[in-house]
C-alpha cells in the first residue's frame, strides 16, 4: 500500500490560519522588525504546531525561538529561601530581553534531556545548581549556549555565575577570631556542592593564616567539624538527628561557621533541644542570607548573596554567549557582605 504523502506546509498556509499577511508571516520567522512581539511568538507557535519547523530545521538551527531552558532539580526549585530568588532574577532579566524561560526539573539518578533542548526549540540553557558532569556532557552535544548558575564542573569548560564562597567563609571566620574565638568548627556536608566545598576551603584557609591549625590535614581541629553526611537532615529538618549528630563530639567548639543559612537554622534547634543558647554558649555564622535570617531569634550573623542578580548575571552571560560563541569560557563571581546581627558573641 502507497503511504499518503503529507502535503508540505508553507508560509502561506501558516498566513492563511492566522489571517496575517505571508510577508507578516516571513518577517517573524526570519525575526525581524516589523511585526510585533506578540505576533511573532503566535507566529512561530503555529508553525510549530503546524509541523513548519520538521521540514525546515534551518529555522531552528538559527535559534528563532526566544526560549531559555532553565534545568533545576525539584528540591531546589522548591527552596523557597534561595534559588526561589535566583530564579526571579532570571525571569525579571530574560523578560526584560523578551525571552522566555522553559522550567524543567532534572533527576540526577536518571538524567532525561529536555525535549526543548532535543528539538532545538531554545537559544540557550541555564543551569541552576549542581549537574553531574555527565549529564552536562549530554546537554553540551547539542551545542546550544550553556551557562551554569551557582555550580561549576572541574573538569568542563562552561560559562558560570558562581558566588565568592572562600572568601565568604574566610571573612565570616576571620570576624569570629576578631570576637575572640579561638575554638572554632564548620558545620555542613563539604561533598554536597560545590558552593559548600569552597565554603569549607576558605574557613580552613582562614583558620590557618591566624595560626589556630591543629590537624596537618584539615588545619583545624576535625573534632569541632561536622562535615559529613547531614544535608539530608538539613533539609528534612530533623533537628533531633543533628542534636545527636552534636552530643557525640569530643568537645565543642565556642563557634560555628555554616556552609548556609539552612544549615545554621538546623543548628539552632539542635543545640536547643541540647539545652545549648545561642550565642550564650556557642555562636554562629550562616551564608546567603536567606530572609529567615531577620526572623529567628537571636537573629542570625551571615554572609550576604544578592541572589536576585545572581539570576540577572546568568541570562545577561547567556545572551552575550549567544551572540559570542567562539569565545573563551568565564567564570563570575558574585560579591559577599558579612551582615552582623545577634548571633555571635564577643569572648575575650
Amino acid at each position: 500500500m502507497t503511504a499518503i504523502k503529507r502535503k508540505k506546509v508553507t508560509m502561506k498556509d501558516i498566513a492563511e490560519r492566522l489571517n496575517l499577511s505571508i510577508n507578516a508571516v516571513s518577517l517573524a520567522l526570519n525575526d525581524k522588525v516589523g511585526v510585533s512581539e506578540e505576533t511573532r511568538k503566535i507566529v512561530l507557535k503555529t508553525a510549530d504546531e503546524m509541523g513548519y519547523f520538521d521540514e525546515n530545521p534551518s529555522f531552528i538551527a538559527k535559534n528563532h525561538f526566544r526560549n531559555i531552558c532553565l534545568l533545576i532539580e525539584e528540591r531546589n526549585f522548591r527552596d523557597t529561601h534561595f534559588y526561589t530568588k535566583v530564579i526571579l532574577g532570571i525571569e525579571n532579566e530574560a523578560k526584560k530581553n523578551n525571552y522566555d524561560i522553559l522550567v524543567n526539573f532534572m533527576n540526577q539518578d536518571d538524567f532525561q534531556v529536555p525535549s526543548s533542548v532535543e528539538t532545538r526549540k531554545v537559544s540557550g540553557i541555564l543551569v541552576v545548581g549542581t549537574i553531574k558532569d555527565e549529564h552536562l556532557e549530554k546537554l553540551l552535544k547539542y551545542d546550544i549556549p550553556t551557562v551554569l548558575v551557582d555550580h561549576a564542573s572541574f573538569t568542563i569548560s562552561t560559562d558560570a555565575v558562581l558566588t565568592q564562597n572562600m572568601p565568604g567563609t574566610y571573612m565570616a571566620t576571620q570576624y569570629l577570631i576578631r570576637k575572640g574565638h579561638t575554638q572554632i568548627g564548620f558545620f555542613g556536608e563539604i561533598d554536597f556542592s560545590l558552593s559548600f566545598k569552597e565554603r569549607w576551603l576558605g574557613f580552613n584557609e582562614a583558620m590557618r593564616n591566624a595560626g589556630l591549625n591543629v590537624d596537618p590535614i584539615f588545619n583545624v581541629n576535625p573534632g569541632y567539624c561536622v562535615i559529613g553526611q547531614v544535608e539530608q537532615y538539613v533539609l528534612s529538618k530533623n533537628y533531633k538527628e543533628v542534636a545527636n549528630i552534636i552530643s557525640k563530639l569530643d568537645k565543642l567548639p565556642t563557634a560555628w561557621v555554616c556552609s548556609n543559612d539552612s544549615a545554621a537554622i538546623t543548628l539552632y534547634n539542635a543545640l536547643s533541644i541540647l539545652g545549648i543558647k545561642v550565642p550564650d554558649d556557642i555562636s554562629v555564622v550562616g551564608f546567603d542570607d536567606i530572609d529567615i535570617c531577620n526572623i529567628v531569634t537571636p537573629h542570625l550573623t551571615t554572609i550576604r548573596i544578592n541572589k536576585e542578580l545572581m539570576g540577572e548575571k546568568a541570562v545577561k552571560r547567556l545572551l552575550w554567549r549567544m551572540e559570542n560563541p567562539k569565545e573563551p569560557c568565564d567564570h563570575i563571581r558574585m560579591e559577599v557582605k558579612l551582615i552582623e546581627r545577634e548571633s555571635v558573641k564577643e569572648i575575650y
